[in-house]
């Protein structure tokens, strides 16, 4: 994180349920959640951003991705491909992030 996203600071957090990791920008407009598994592999992520980017996320998306439907996203790195999706909600929106099935 500290290479790819400076901006974006560590919240230490503790939950029973979900083991993740949570990072969050200075203007608190993205909060990145890595979700692990047992053997704290990441295998789903989440970002969850502020309104008012999402037409900048949907062109970032659509440079670095294959379209492959309305707010849905492929991308294929070291051999996997992922689904990128993007999902609204009342006040943000959320990026999904996982390996396709």
């Amino acid at each position: 994180m500290k290479e790819n996203c400076s901006a974006m600071n560590y919240n230490d957090v503790v939950n029973n349920k979900f083991n993740y990791l949570k990072y969050s920008d200075n203007d608190e407009n993205q909060t990145f959640l890595f979700f692990l598994d047992s053997d704290s592999i990441c295998r789903n992520i989440k970002i969850i951003c502020d309104r008012g980017l999402k037409d900048q996320k949907t062109r970032e998306f659509n440079t670095m991705y294959v379209k492959s439907g309305e707010n849905e996203w492929t991308q294929k790195k070291g051999g996997e491909e992922y689904i990128i999706q993007v999902l609204d909600e009342e006040w943000s929106f959320v990026v999904s992030i996982e390996q396709k099935k």
